[in-house]
């Protein structure tokens, strides 16, 4: 392929990113068109590479565990860190090393990136890419990314591409006072993308995004969840530590592959409703909140109801999420294009009730999201979450 028809496929690229509101700058949009994707996900078609999905880069047991992210979160990320010119910028979690090329763009030859990963593999392969795209000045360690810069030092900004239950108090310790840091946060159980800055108390929140990360690996890795394998280890539920002696995960199973019961939601809930609204309501609100995923070929079984956008994303996921007590678990399940129902595995035991209470409760509140959630994080890592009144 020509260096004129890799242009036109970043140009191409760039430009859904922008129809999407990802890109919303320049200086991002530039990165984007200037940083060969293809050179650091070798292994797929060229047009592959350019298409806004993400890319699993490393398998464990047939499940991925690291990938180069969909550009379209990428972007998000990238314009809620905010990051200028000769900035100096910590990222958790090489991958690929696509990102740190961005990262590289934006900050400029006077800036500095460094990124972190776990996986002497991955971050030689990193090393390999950047090298060959031409980013010899980003520095790409093996280290424990929970722990941050191995010396240290500060940083202007710290951007994680990998999800964790805490913020680690090196990431917060290592930002300067009025930085930002970017990362998958999850609240119990419930991920989101946190655009936080750095103040004398800790960290504040400023921007909240939905998305899925795969989670922080090694041995400083915290686990306020815990994923229970439901008979085949591709189908699992993630719960709440402290509630996973309440659930049982063989009843669970047993109940997934026998007849269920649908019910109309008690106020009318659309699909989008899921990403950016009752979750959080639903998490902060109630310990049985729960992740239902399939993974692979698993995936296809349609045992679980899958609400991901699309359908499906190109490494046969699904995913839908509820409430688990016992034996019994009531999710939601796609009705039509844009609705959804709830359907309940296993025998009543008031779960069912519970949704529609929450869901009614949720709806009274002016169902709030993203934009009434308020997050702050303490120097120690501790996190306080909850729903802003309404203006």
């Amino acid at each position: 392929m020509t260096p004129q028809q890799l242009a036109e496929l970043r140009a191409r690229l760039v430009g859904h990113l922008r129809a999407r509101g990802d890109v919303r700058t320049e200086r991002v949009a530039a990165a984007f068109e200037r940083v060969p994707r293809h050179v650091f996900v070798p292994d797929v078609p060229v047009e592959d590479a350019y298409a806004d999905r993400s890319i699993a880069i490393k398998f464990e047991d047939g499940v991925p565990i690291s990938s180069s992210s969909q550009p379209a979160i990428m972007a998000e990320m990238l314009e809620m860190l905010a990051v200028r010119e000769g900035d100096r910028v910590l990222e958790i979690g090489a991958g690929s090393g696509y990102n740190a090329a961005l990262l590289a763009e934006v900050t400029g030859t006077s800036g500095f990136v460094e990124t972190l990963d776990i996986d002497d593999d991955l971050v030689a392969a990193a090393r390999r890419h950047l090298d060959t795209a031409g980013y010899h000045r980003v520095r790409a360690l093996r280290a424990d990314g929970a722990l941050g810069d191995p010396d240290g030092a500060r940083f202007d900004a710290v951007i994680s591409s990998v999800g964790v239950e805490r913020i680690p108090p090196a990431w917060i310790a290592q930002l300067r006072t009025g930085g930002r840091l970017v990362a998958p946060l999850t609240i119990r159980s419930l991920q989101k993308v946190v655009a936080f800055e750095r103040t004398a108390r800790g960290l504040q929140s400023i921007a909240i995004v939905d998305a899925g990360f795969m989670m922080l690996r090694g041995p400083s890795a915290t686990a306020d969840s815990v994923i229970l394998a439901l008979g085949d280890p591709a189908i699992t539920l993630r719960v709440l530590a402290e509630h996973a002696g309440a659930v049982d995960a063989g009843a669970v199973a047993t109940a997934l592959r026998a007849k269920s019961f649908d019910a109309v939601p008690a106020r009318r809930t659309h699909l989008e409703n899921l990403w950016d609204g009752f979750p959080l309501w639903l998490a902060l609100h109630d310990d049985a909140l729960c992740r239902l995923t399939a993974h692979g070929a698993s995936a296809q079984l349609g045992i679980v109801p899958n609400l991901l956008p699309g359908g499906e994303s190109l490494y046969g996921y699904a995913t839908t999420l509820g409430i688990c007590t016992g034996g019994e678990l009531v999710v939601f399940a796609p009705r039509g294009t844009y609705d959804v129902m709830l359907r309940r595995f296993g025998p009543a035991a008031g779960g069912l009730g519970r949704m529609q209470s929450a869901l009614a409760a949720w709806d009274d509140a002016g169902r709030p999201g993203n934009a009434r959630l308020r997050i702050t994080v303490d120097p120690a890592g501790t996190t306080r979450a909850w729903i802003d009144a309404p203006a």
